[in-house]
């Protein structure tokens, strides 16, 4: 198996990574929420193409040359952490994870949908601690839920 590589999405990948995007969160949210709280293909893939690459930081996870995983950063925000459905559960949110501690050591915060179970999971796995509730706006209208990650401070 390839080395997973972490690095920033070139813009020539937007493309591909729209469309990594657009399965993932489909594929996600067709598991979770009824037909009529999801968006079609192509809002999310303007969404992602028109909003998200041009007011976040782009971060991929690329296996043999193909991005299997997208995070949207800004500041202390991950805003977006999708992975391929084919290569879930293999470290490449964990990766990701790891890149967005690294470019916000001092904390990270994060909003996800409450009755997504997996993803509020995982990041209690990796440290995130729940801290606020609200309620996702149309068409999701959902409770979600916003965690808080901090290095941990031991005193030797």
């Amino acid at each position: 198996m390839p080395v997973l590589e972490v690095r920033r999405m070139r813009r020539t990948e937007l493309v591909r990574v729209t469309d990594l995007y657009v399965r993932s969160i489909t594929g996600l949210l067709r598991r979770i929420l009824t037909p009529d709280q999801i968006r079609s293909d192509d809002e999310y893939g303007s969404y992602f193409a028109d909003r998200i690459a041009n007011d976040h930081d782009l971060w991929v996870a690329v296996w043999g040359g193909r991005p299997v995983g997208v995070m949207a950063i800004a500041g202390e925000w991950i805003e977006e952490l999708y992975i391929d459905p084919v290569d879930q559960r293999q470290g490449v949110g964990s990766a990701l994870v790891a890149q967005a501690k690294a470019l916000s050591p001092n904390a990270l915060r994060v909003l996800t949908l409450l009755c997504n179970a997996g993803a509020c999971r995982f990041y209690e796995q990796h440290g995130f601690v729940a801290y606020d509730r609200g309620r996702s706006p149309p068409p999701e209208d959902e409770p979600d839920v916003r965690y808080l990650w901090r290095p941990s401070r031991e005193r030797v």
